[in-house]
């Protein structure tokens, strides 16, 4: 009798364990990336701006908010993939140029 109380016990302990425990909420690795390229922008709304790039044989690094970032490091949150003279490439599918391209030209 005292076998099935603590059995009982034990089960009612394990189930109110199971449903205690949450998943933690993750990005979707298929969603596209935030803003528009040449543009990017975080959620706390701060606008990333490449301020300058060194680019060497050896090595690459942008200074974007003049603040110092190389491959891998992380920008509010999101990693370097790739630097080139052309602009830095975040991990998210953001890319920020050094200059922003012409969309329109005035008068003829």
């Amino acid at each position: 009798m005292l076998r099935i109380k603590i059995s009982v016990c034990l089960l009612a302990l394990l189930s109110l364990g199971l449903t205690q425990a949450s998943a933690q909420t993750l990005r979707d690795p298929t969603r596209p990336g935030v803003g528009a390229p040449g543009s990017a922008q975080h959620q706390g709304g701060q606008k990333l701006v490449l301020n300058s790039l060194m680019i060497t044989d050896n090595s690459a690094t942008a200074i974007i908010n003049n603040k110092t970032f190389t491959t891998g490091d992380r920008v509010q949150g999101v990693r370097i993939t790739r630097i080139t003279a052309q602009g830095v490439w975040l991990a998210d599918g953001r890319q920020i140029k050094l200059y922003p391209e012409v969309t329109a030209t005035k008068g003829q």
